[in-house]
């Protein structure tokens, strides 16, 4: 039945059953999306100390990150003590709200601009349920002329999902009190770094037990431009080359050596620099060869140029 397709696309998460679970070593997971919601949905990663244990990131799949917290329950024993949002993007934000619904005894750290705007993300989460219930009840006011057993069945477990998220109590996140801190999980240190990068504000989470950079969407191998200080943003990658870390996690993309932050870093200094809207060869040269890499980084290259383009506009 067509309608049924709304629910589906709201409430059973394509991307929770082919979540992957990587383990990286003992006190380190990596749970990635499935390769076709690979720029859709962030990884994730769990870091682990003998005291308690840290989630990094969330995206805005609530169907998937419920059942990521589920199996968090399952999976690991240590409690969750700490939650830490790598950007001030809009749905890993929203998402990470939920997530500490999940884990309410867990301290949850963000860029200093999510705290300060909250509100702001408060509204924007409002609104996101309000469209989940406007389409609840279409598919409710269809299902009431066309009775369907299954279909109720999976109506009313939607219903009482978005009855929790609407009905959960948020508390704002912390910024952390200084450049740089650490945390200590129990015999494994981590330390926090906030900047400007991708986003308003954002941070990265340094594990000094394997030397992984845990740095969102900052250090994506093709930046995505959202209003970013492309010259700020460029000065934060060179600072992250030049600081002892072995491999980095991005938002989107499979971990990779130190040494590739060279595609993000010639990404923004081509749009700096260069007049044309169009990728150079050399900056396409340095990427995959296969169709979606590529389309994605000429796509990419001619927003960061139009945000470039308004930016210098304002001056």
């Amino acid at each position: 039945m067509r309608f049924s397709f709304a629910l589906f696309f709201i409430f059973a998460s394509f991307s929770a059953t082919a979540t992957q679970w990587l383990k990286f070593d003992e006190k380190t997971f990596l749970i990635a999306p499935p390769t076709n919601a690979r720029y859709l949905t962030s990884n994730q990663a769990i870091l682990i100390g003998q005291r308690c244990a840290a989630i990094i990131d969330a995206h805005g799949d609530f169907s998937a990150l419920e059942n990521f917290a589920s199996e968090v329950k399952k999976r690991i024993p240590q409690p969750i003590c700490h939650l830490f949002s790598t950007s001030s993007d809009e749905e890993q934000i929203l998402g990470m709200m939920l997530l500490a619904t999940e884990f309410p005894d867990a301290t949850w750290h963000a860029p200093s601009y999510v705290s300060e705007h909250f509100n702001e993300y408060q509204n924007a989460l409002e609104e996101k349920l309000s469209r989940f219930k406007q389409s609840l009840q279409l598919s409710q006011s269809r299902i009431d002329t066309q009775p369907n057993v299954e279909l109720q069945q999976r109506l009313d477990k939607a219903k009482a999902r978005i009855d929790k998220w609407q009905n959960a109590q948020f508390s704002r996140p912390i910024a952390p009190s200084h450049t740089q801190i650490d945390v200590e999980l129990g015999e494994h240190l981590i330390t926090i770094n906030t900047f400007q990068g991708a986003t308003h504000s954002d941070l990265s989470v340094l594990s000094h037990y394997n030397l992984g950079l845990f740095a969102g969407l900052t250090a994506n191998p093709i930046p995505y431009a959202q209003g970013a200080d492309a010259s700020v943003w460029l000065y934060v990658l060179e600072q992250l080359q030049a600081t002892k870390i072995t491999w980095i996690l991005p938002s989107q993309g499979k971990p990779f050596k130190k040494s590739t932050l060279q595609k993000p870093i010639r990404f923004l200094k081509s749009v700096i620099e260069n007049e044309s809207t169009e990728a150079p060869v050399d900056l396409l040269q340095l990427y995959n060869n296969d169709e979606i890499t590529q389309t994605r980084l000429r796509l990419m290259y001619e927003l960061a140029k139009a945000k470039q383009a308004q930016k210098m506009q304002k001056h």
